[in-house]
Parts: structure tokens; sequence; C-alpha cells
């Protein structure tokens, strides 16, 4: 099928890296993710959590870093997904998505898995890496059921920080911790990052 819509520059564009990073009042994690379509908890990229103490702003960016390089795109801007090459991938992404957030729980004390994911702010990272080398860091709102994005990126232009990827493992690590602190929670539930060091 020919589309127009999809020329060389187009499909360039649409092929993206994740990584999010979350912030709880104990911990902050940040994941590698892979896209088929939706993005799902990557199988193979890098994944890592830290407490309060050790999270500078070096180690933050050090393993940001890592996670979106790793972050792979397997979607098919062109054509259909290959519909059973995705749920082998879903069943293990889920089991090490499983792995790692019962480590964070025992990591960290928390006698319910579930329980990680409470009173946690999210900064959620994307890379158009066929295009530039420019990281958009998006700053979301907590709500009872998750996190969410603000829509109109022209009302809100705070909510986005761009940085290079080439900038230094620090600079990375403070540009997330200032998407950090343009998170939004109801009420007294902020978690106010950047702390004093």
């Amino acid at each position: 099928m020919n589309n127009p819509y999809l020329t060389p520059e187009r499909v360039a564009w649409l092929h993206i890296k994740y990584a999010s990073v979350v912030l709880s009042p104990k911990y902050i994690s940040i994941i590698s993710k892979e896209t088929w379509g939706g993005r799902h908890f990557s199988r193979t990229g890098w994944c890592a959590h830290a407490s309060w103490e050790e999270a500078t702003a070096q180690l933050i960016g050090e393993n940001f870093r890592k996670a979106i390089e790793t972050s792979e795109y397997l979607g098919n801007p062109t054509g259909p997904i290959d519909s059973d090459a995705r749920k082998a991938m879903e069943v293990v992404s889920d089991a090490r998505r499983r792995a790692f957030e019962a480590d964070i729980a025992r990591t960290y004390g928390y006698k319910e898995i579930v329980d990680i994911g409470k009173r946690c702010d999210l900064v959620s990272g994307s890379w158009h890496y066929r295009v530039d080398d420019v990281i958009i860091l998006k700053a979301t709102k907590r709500n009872a059921g998750g996190h969410s994005a603000w829509p109109d990126p022209k009302k809100y232009p705070g909510k986005k920080i761009q940085v290079p990827l080439s900038a230094s493992d620090e600079e990375l690590g403070l540009a997330i911790r200032e998407a950090f602190s343009r998170c939004e929670a109801p009420g007294r539930q902020k978690i106010n990052w950047p702390k004093p060091e």
C-alpha cells in the first residue's frame, strides 16, 4: 500500500526509544522500554533502582543513558506487527517486570509489591534516535489511576524539558531532577524533588 504520509523522514521520526524514571518516597527506578505499537518493560534493556541516599545526579544520568540507549523500537510503521512475536515478547516482558518489582519491594521493605507504586511521580523520556540526539523529558500528573501527561504542550510548555544525550551524566541527571520538580500530585502528596544534598 502506497501511503504518501509515510515519507522516509516521517518513518525515521516514528522510531522512538523510551525510558521512564519513577520517584517514590523511598527509591528511584529507571526502566528501559521496548516499543511494539505500545510500550513494554524491556526484555533486555537496562533497568536499575537506588535509594534516595544513593540517587545522585551522576547516578541518575548514567543509568538513564544506559536505559534509553538499550531501549528498542520494534514497531513497523509501514505494516502490521507480527502478533505471535508480540505475544511471546509480552510473556518475557511481564516476567522481567514482576521480578524487578519484587526486587524493589524486598530491597526497600515494602510488605506488598503493589505498595511500591503508591505516591510515586513519573518522568517519561523519549528519543527520536534516527533524527537527532535530543532527549525529551516529560513531567506527569499523578492521579488515582496512575499518571497522565498534559494534553496541550503549548498550554503547558514547562512540563517538557529537552536535553542532548551528549550532555554529561550529571547534566542529564540534573535535567531529570528538574523534570520531577515539575510533576504534580493531588493535595500535599508531592514528593518535591530535587531535595537538598
